[in-house]
């Protein structure tokens, strides 16, 4: 488990409430970074405009720079260290949840239609919310205004939802990623494959119970399953389909793979199943493995393929810019650079326990077991399912799944009923 300590710092963090306005810093001197926690909605009431000098950065608590942490203390002082080279400027954290009527999107979705002033100038953003704020035009295309992430500086994990709407929103800055996480006394040599799975007699967890059958559609698309026709129409291969049933299926059969699993609707929960010691190994999110893990009980690795080096599921977060205006956006453009340069991601990726987006990053990592399961991950991680594609398919998948587990039917029959349930009109 790793001890992470504050680092010593000559500022203080103001904590305002969220109906108060920024605080404008007046002594570049000792500046400070202000954080709003508020995370309600923006009411109608107009607020006076944002002043020229004071940025506005809306983070989830993740991100959050605090001084008790070492992950806000590093965020902290980059902050500060940005507002020291441009002497007049102050930086306002504004703290917005990842999801719900108060997340990051629905605010800026609200704001927009509502309270144009207090619109953030920077934003961070996961795929999905990034993708929506795109479409719906809130975010400003970043082509031309910063330079784009490319190979091999950049890691394809990191880039591969970067352009696909055509322009560049998001620069990229950490992804957390999903391992599978095992205990080193019951398997004689870590599991790669599903065939090692398959030879233990250890049992395996995977959150079958969640009813986008995230876990699965991403084994499907990792096999090169199609999603889509010729046409543009959904479908789904019942050969690949099949063969990923059969893995299930035999692992059920063989006790390596318990009914259990439809208890577990996200990898936190089968990571605290098999913290609990429930089962012998589990898909589990890897920042929790690198904050939690003991590394005399455990180990984790990519998770295990058909065949090797295994994949790994990863969700990168982006910087993404809202402001119009011509003077903010360029202090923005200088501010999502400043906080993607190497020697500043390295440290924090690390501190996150997340995925950095380029070699540059990782390459400052402190040497030793992390950093070799991280240089492990960046080379197999690929992005999550979309939105649109898990509520396509998730349903159908996590039905098909149920049947032949509990319901004996058999894989290739769970397999084209799946299909034919997604052809249905």
């Amino acid at each position: 488990m790793r001890i992470l300590t504050t680092l010593p710092l000559a500022v203080i963090i103001l904590l305002l409430s969220s109906c108060s306005p920024p605080v404008v810093q007046t002594t570049p001197s000792t500046p400070s970074v202000d954080v709003e926690p508020g995370t309600r909605t923006p009411q109608v009431i107009q607020p006076s405009p944002t002043p020229q000098n004071n940025l506005i950065l809306w983070l989830t608590p993740t991100f959050a720079p605090d001084p008790s942490t070492l992950v806000g203390s590093l965020l902290e002082e980059r902050l500060i260290g940005f507002q020291q080279a441009h002497p007049g400027i102050s930086i306002t954290v504004r703290l917005k949840e990842e999801q719900g009527p108060g997340g990051l999107l629905e605010a800026l979705l609200a704001a927009h239609n509502v309270a144009p002033s207090v619109l953030p100038d920077v934003i961070a953003m996961d795929p999905i919310a990034l993708r929506s704020a795109a479409l719906k035009e809130l975010l400003i295309p970043l082509d031309g205004l910063v330079a784009q992430p490319n190979a091999p500086e950049w890691y394809d994990h990191a880039i591969s939802t970067t352009y696909d709407l055509g322009s560049f929103f998001g620069l990229p800055f950490a992804s957390d990623a999903e391992v599978l996480v095992y205990k080193t006394d019951r398997y004689p040599e870590a599991p790669s494959s599903w065939a090692d799975l398959l030879t233990s007699s250890a049992t395996f967890i995977f959150p079958a119970g969640d009813p986008n059958a995230a876990f699965t559609l991403f084994q499907y698309t990792a096999l090169d399953g199609l999603l889509y026709d010729e046409s543009g129409m959904p479908t789904l291969d019942p050969v690949v389909l099949n063969d990923l049933f059969t893995f299930y299926h035999s692992a059920h059969v063989s006790g390596v793979l318990p009914t259990s699993i439809f208890q577990y609707h996200s990898p936190a929960d089968t990571w605290d199943s098999l913290k609990s010691d429930q089962v012998s190994s589990a898909v589990a999110p890897l920042s929790s493995f690198l904050a939690d893990g003991n590394p005399e009980t455990y180990a984790a690795v990519p998770l295990p393929s058909r065949t090797q080096p295994g994949i790994s599921p990863a969700e990168n977060w982006s910087w993404a810019i809202v402001t119009p205006d011509a003077v903010r956006q360029s202090l923005a453009v200088e501010l999502i650079t400043w906080l993607t340069e190497p020697e500043f991601l390295g440290p924090w990726t690390y501190a996150l326990g997340m995925l950095p987006p380029t070699t540059s990053s990782l390459a400052l990592w402190p040497e030793g077991s992390e950093a070799a399961l991280v240089s492990s991950l960046v080379t197999v991680a690929q992005s999550k399912p979309t939105a649109e594609q898990l509520a396509t398919f998730g349903p159908t998948l996590h039905t098909a799944i149920e049947a032949f587990i509990l319901g004996g039917v058999t894989p290739i029959e769970a397999a084209r009923n799946a299909l034919a349930e997604l052809q249905s009109p």
